[in-house]
């Protein structure tokens, strides 16, 4: 079977076979991008319903739970990664707190306001392409762009490397501390404690913390001292 057409049954596109890989990616820039405009009637987005697909109409729901549980196809090659990337946990999976979210598609493809739809599982495999050529493309132009200002302007663009900021503690967290640090030292014992931390700055952005009074009481009971002088056990459990 070729390779593209076990991808791409639904969409029908014929990707450019171009020798020349800037002109191929900037043939197959415009391909994807005619493929993913939105469907419109008299100038307006003709589905734009909750769970459905922008461009065909059909109603996400019914392709199934496992439609979107397909593998990354890398850009280059048109081989599928295996590095676990599926369409599911690309598109609909939160990076920081990685909790289940929807995705919605952009009016003008990569531009415009969000919409309430999405694509079909075909049609969000071209749009992981053209991001990919997309990204692609603006490295390229960056670096033309410095080559041309140290050619005409003997100008070098030099990154710098800057250590970011740490921002200071909300004051209610401050205050909160020692309670925090009383939370820490008792950690596992009817404490639980989940951070989850912002992978652009390295800081916590949300912190969590759950108190098992149930399991703190069990505790405490077993540790109290038996008519005997040793520790109970299961006394508290009946009471």
């Amino acid at each position: 079977m070729d390779q593209h057409t076990q991808y791409y049954a639904q969409s029908k596109i014929d990707w450019d076979n171009d020798p020349d890989p800037y002109k191929r990616r900037k043939k197959n820039i415009k391909k994807a991008r005619k493929a993913l405009k939105p469907a419109r009637r008299f100038g307006f987005i003709k589905f734009n319903t909750r769970g459905q697909c922008c461009v065909s109409g059909i109603m996400l729901a019914s392709l199934g739970p496992q439609a979107y549980d397909v593998p990354l196809i890398d850009p280059d090659t048109f081989t599928p990664v295996d590095d676990g990337r599926t369409l599911a946990n690309q598109f609909f999976k939160d990076p920081l707190t990685g909790k289940i979210e929807p995705f919605y598609a952009l009016s003008s493809v990569d531009t415009g306001w969000p919409m309430k739809s999405g694509y079909s599982p075909d049609l969000l495999m071209i749009y992981w392409l053209f991001s990919q050529w997309k990204m692609q493309q603006q490295q390229d132009n960056q670096s033309q762009h410095s080559v041309w200002l140290w050619k005409r302007r003997k100008i070098k663009m030099v990154p710098i490397n800057t250590q970011a900021k740490k921002m200071p503690k909300p004051k209610l967290v401050e205050a909160m501390e020692p309670f925090y640090q009383l939370c820490l030292e008792h950690q596992g014992k009817g404490v639980e404690i989940s951070e989850f931390k912002n992978f652009q700055t390295g800081e916590v952005d949300i912190c969590t913390i759950q108190l098992d009074l149930r399991h703190m009481r069990y505790l405490e009971e077993q540790s109290q001292p038996s008519f005997d002088g040793t520790p109970s056990e299961g006394q508290g459990r009946n009471a």
